[in-house]
């Protein structure tokens, strides 16, 4: 697995650290708006479509499936754990689902959004792969 800064194992590295800090300046308050939640998970999707785009030589289609796929993981790991507190617990778990199918609607339309722009401007630099793997 490399280690240098130009493999998969790093874009992902970088990938969770850029989620895990929005996480913590989100939750710095002890608190995450539904706001925050959306930038949250807008930071996310952009690193996933940026992680899909390097290293996934499937059809645009299957990109985004995956990355939906990682959201919807995503959704269920990160968000769905988060107590909302002005809504009673007996009703969370139908809050949650309304939620988690609005978010991934939202999450499709970002998505196309994302790879448009990237597609306009341009896409981040790819880091360099190998084509065997490195140890």
């Amino acid at each position: 697995m490399s280690t240098n800064g130009d493999g998969l194992y790093d874009k992902f590295s970088e990938a969770i650290t850029n989620v895990i800090t929005a996480y913590k300046e989100a939750h710095a308050d002890g608190k995450l708006s539904f706001t925050e939640i959306i930038a949250l998970l807008g930071t996310a999707i952009g690193e996933l479509v940026s992680i899909a785009e390097a290293f996934y030589d499937g059809s645009g289609e299957a990109k985004k499936a995956a990355v939906m796929a990682a959201i919807n993981t995503f959704y269920d790991e990160v968000i769905e754990p988060i107590d909302i507190p002005a809504i009673p617990n007996f009703i969370e778990p139908i809050a949650d689902k309304a939620v988690k199918q609005l978010l991934l609607v939202v999450a499709d339309g970002v998505v196309d959004a994302i790879v448009a722009i990237f597609n306009k401007s341009g896409w981040p630099d790819a880091p360099n792969t190998p084509d065997e793997p490195t140890s």
